[in-house]
């Protein structure tokens, strides 16, 4: 079975560029191998992913594509207009693995970091 890991995934747009977020949509539909949903509303929204139980490992196609697309994400979405050269659009990545002390987030320069971990102790009754 190996060893496996919860993936979530978000893109968005950077502050000021919410009325490109059908660009945005439109890259992830077809340059992505997983299915996004749209979630929030207004200057608040978001394109989201969860990939439950996969293996998250270098060498695996998807993942592959992944990896590719962060390690080039700023340069790829510049905002041209921006005097600080920043991104149009915004990613942030987290990956929590089966141990407890695994997990692992990233994000591109500029991201909101909203999204979060939190884990809870509870009794099941």
């Amino acid at each position: 079975m190996g060893y496996r890991s919860d993936v979530t995934i978000i893109a968005y747009p950077s502050i000021g560029n919410a009325d490109k977020f059908a660009l945005l949509k439109l890259y992830v539909d077809e340059n992505l191998p997983d299915k996004f949903e749209v979630i929030g509303e207004g200057d608040k929204r978001y394109l989201h992913c969860f990939i439950d139980g996969v293996k998250w490992y270098a060498g695996y196609e998807e993942v592959d594509v992944y990896s590719r697309l962060f390690d080039e994400w700023d340069k790829l979405f510049i905002d041209g207009e921006d005097p600080h050269g920043e991104s149009v659009f915004n990613y942030e990545f987290m990956r929590v693995g089966e141990e407890y002390e695994d997990v692992e987030y990233h994000s591109n320069y500029g991201a909101d970091h909203a999204l979060n971990l939190s884990r809870e102790v509870y009794i099941d009754l």
